[in-house]
């Protein structure tokens, strides 16, 4: 549990986590079906919103002549990790760059 000297940060942290595991608590109520198809869309929802974040603060301290080594270290990821993050990714075919026309 936090104490009131925590950063707010941490405090929401510790919030969102306690959701979350009275969420996990609450769905042993549902049928398996219901149960995995729920754990699925929350696994799938926070990888990706966290996974967004990381690699925009990544991005962020190399824009401010941060290290590989040093972001890897503050996000417990290996330097390589941290290239491959902060490495431009390719458009997929579902996706246009904003100055493509949009189809139609």
């Amino acid at each position: 549990m936090t104490t009131p000297a925590a950063p707010q940060w941490l405090q929401r942290a510790q919030a969102l986590h306690d959701e979350l595991t009275a969420l996990c608590t609450d769905l042993a109520d549902l049928t398996i079906e219901e149960q995995l198809t729920a754990l699925a869309h929350l696994d799938h929802t926070l990888n990706a919103l966290i996974g967004h974040t990381v690699r925009q603060a990544a991005t962020g301290a190399r824009t401010h002549g941060w290290s590989l080594r040093r972001i890897g270290t503050h996000l417990g990821r290996s330097h390589e990790q941290i290239r491959l993050l902060t490495t431009p990714q390719p458009l997929t075919d579902t996706e246009t760059s904003p100055s493509d026309p949009s189809p139609l």
